[in-house]
């Protein structure tokens, strides 16, 4: 068995306001994580940390990703995979990674998404899209709706994720053993 890190997090965006707004839910973003230092993750977002419309498949850097919005809030959870999962997971963003620049960010779903619609052009997703399909195809983690459907609230209260921190993102950062100790 190992551990990966799934990160829902909030900035002081107004895109997020925006998200957080329309959801009802308390958190906005998405993340897929490795390593339990917290420094970086996977997911669709932003390439430019102050436009949220030029996004794409991203490694996210959370302590550029603070210095920018320091009063980010997350909620860390871990979920244990098996071996198998996790290379699949591993082996995905591997791909993702090698055609960075053929993958968008899919605001025109978050739109369609309001209206109950699925519009998915190829090669596009937004983060809880993203992190929910990929975590399906390695047979990690599964939601009883399309991932396209799933939001940030449905991993928040998925069973199988097990919250280990909740707090602003750079005391994360800064301290990782704050999630390690919980």
């Amino acid at each position: 068995m190992k551990t990966i890190y799934i990160m829902l997090s909030k900035t002081e965006s107004i895109f997020c306001s925006l998200i957080t707004s329309y959801t009802h839910e308390p958190y906005a973003h998405v993340s897929l994580l490795f390593d339990d230092n917290f420094s970086n993750g996977y997911s669709f977002s932003r390439k430019k940390i102050r436009n949220p419309f030029i996004g794409g498949f991203m490694n996210e850097n959370y302590p550029r990703w603070v210095a920018a919005f320091p009063k980010t809030e997350c909620l860390m959870y871990t979920l244990d995979v098996t071996d198998e999962s996790y290379h699949l997971l591993k082996q995905q963003i591997e791909n993702f990674k090698s055609e960075q620049k053929k993958y968008k960010y899919n605001a025109l779903g978050v739109i369609s998404y309001m209206f109950n619609v699925k519009l998915h052009p190829k090669n596009s997703y937004f983060c809880s899209h993203f992190v929910s399909y990929i975590l399906r195809e390695a047979k990690a983690l599964y939601f009883d709706k399309d991932p396209f459907f799933t939001t940030a609230g449905d991993f928040r209260r998925h069973p199988d994720l097990h919250l280990i921190y909740e707090g602003y993102l750079n005391k994360l950062v800064d301290n990782p053993a704050l999630a390690r100790a919980a």
